[in-house]
């Protein structure tokens, strides 16, 4: 299950996508350059989870890039008490939701998100 686990749940994410789909990129990173992107394109200093950008020309299929920073996601894997692998998972599906147009600025934003990559998770799961 771990080879493909975080592609399959990305993947089942990408049904929350209402235009077509075209070209996904999942970039791993350590904590040095996903502080410099986190500084450089969000104005914030200090690492982060994950980053994702749409570079979806108009009238095109979606497009993005997803950094997933593999230190931060070991130390959440560790705080929340599963394997690696599923944080990468739940990385994934979050950067993808993104792509979706979902959003976790708001309490309720950020439930309705969750929901979102619990089901992924646990569909890939059952792949």
């Amino acid at each position: 299950m771990r080879k493909d686990y975080a592609l399959a749940c990305a993947k089942i994410a990408t049904r929350k996508v209402t235009k077509s789909v075209g070209t996904i990129r999942f970039v791993l990173v350590d904590d040095r350059k996903m502080a410099k992107l986190h500084r450089e394109y969000m104005n914030t200093r200090g690492t982060t989870d994950v980053i994702t950008f749409n570079l979806t020309d108009p009238g095109a299929a979606l497009e993005g890039e997803i950094y997933i920073c593999l230190d931060q996601a070991r130390r959440q894997a560790r705080d929340y008490g599963v394997p690696l692998y599923h944080e990468i998972a739940r990385l994934a599906t979050h950067g993808v939701l993104h792509l979706a147009g979902f959003d976790d600025h708001s309490e309720a934003d950020r439930k309705q998100m969750r929901k979102q990559e619990d089901f992924s998770l646990q569909a890939g799961a059952a792949r």
